[in-house]
């Protein structure tokens, strides 16, 4: 997410570490489903966001609330930052939404949960097909600018779309919960090849589209969500080669807190710094290269202040 978003130039950037303008897939169309995918896993391992015994409803869902509001306070702030006026949809402000609502998903039996997943897809697929896909003509354009007096890739109807992609997470996570290394890497498996077959024999009349969330899409990123799941759970888990991996952890003990840093900081850089310090490395290397490398810089950065944050013993929880 860091790479994708702190792209050193335009054009020049690298195609696959950039969205489409339209349809397509690239690299950087995998990162947001697999961030809600892995929202969907921890919600199987979190304790505090599931009613109990001895847990009421209002006991989880007070916790559950409170997180997302939080969420989309800080997108709405990050956003503001970037635009300089308040701006209701974003990243933040899309993970908070779909977090909730696939959160009242999940407390359903989980034939109930299969049914709405299918149901949300069918949805999206019936009303892409009677509007169109054409851009600049679609359902979910005309309901954000009626919403938010904009087009835009993190709007509502994209939100309940990607309510499918944290179910899937939490479907494949509850095997997480038992151990069971048969059905961990069975499951992963069949997410992998069947959400990407469906999704690619859907394509002919839905298109792989991230700005509309179209159901393709979100097969496609379900498959690749579970497809890198299964390659990391096999390295880190089954053949046990963590020492490679191991920067990772301090990432990912504080991703939130690295996110919003990074993206406070990226936003008061000016343009004019950032290009001028990309055409400086263009001297020396291939203009995409050095636009990588601008990447790079800020992925050095989220590190370098997750791995102060873990030497410190600071977790930044919501």
């Amino acid at each position: 997410m860091l790479a994708v978003n702190n792209e050193g130039i335009n054009p020049g950037h690298p195609g696959w570490l950039r969205h489409p303008e339209w349809n397509g897939f690239s690299v950087a169309d995998l990162v947001f489903p697999l961030f809600l995918f892995c929202i969907g896993v921890s919600s199987t391992l979190s304790t505090r966001q599931r009613p109990g015994p001895g847990r009421s409803f209002m006991d989880a869902f007070g916790p559950m609330s409170r997180r997302c509001a939080i969420l989309f306070a800080l997108g709405v702030g990050l956003s503001a930052l970037k635009q300089h006026q308040l701006v209701f949809a974003g990243v933040l402000q899309h993970i908070a939404v779909t977090s909730l609502l696939a959160w009242f998903v999940l407390l359903l039996p989980r034939r109930a949960q299969y049914a709405v997943g299918v149901t949300i897809l069918v949805a999206a697929a019936g009303f892409g097909l009677a509007w169109g896909f054409a851009d600049g003509h679609t359902l979910d354009q005309a309901v954000d600018r009626f919403l938010y007096g904009r087009e835009t890739a993190e709007g509502l109807p994209v939100a309940v779309v990607s309510v499918f992609n944290v179910l899937v997470g939490a479907w494949v996570g509850r095997w997480f919960r038992t151990g069971d290394h048969r059905r961990i890497v069975r499951s992963l498996t069949t997410w992998t090849l069947g959400a990407l077959a469906v999704g690619v024999l859907l394509v002919p009349w839905i298109p792989i589209n991230k700005r509309l969330w179209t159901p393709s899409y979100a097969l496609v990123g379900a498959a690749g969500s579970a497809a890198i799941t299964l390659a990391m759970y096999w390295l880190v888990d089954r053949r046990a080669i963590r020492r490679p991996l191991e920067w990772l952890r301090e990432l990912g003990a504080n991703p939130l807190a690295v996110y919003v840093a990074c993206s406070a900081l990226a936003a008061l850089v000016p343009d004019r710094v950032r290009l001028a310090v990309v055409r400086a490395m263009a001297d020396v290397v291939p203009l995409a290269v050095a636009s990588v490398l601008w990447s790079v810089l800020w992925i050095v950065l989220a590190w370098v202040i997750a791995d102060q944050l873990w030497r410190r013993r600071i977790l930044i929880k919501l």
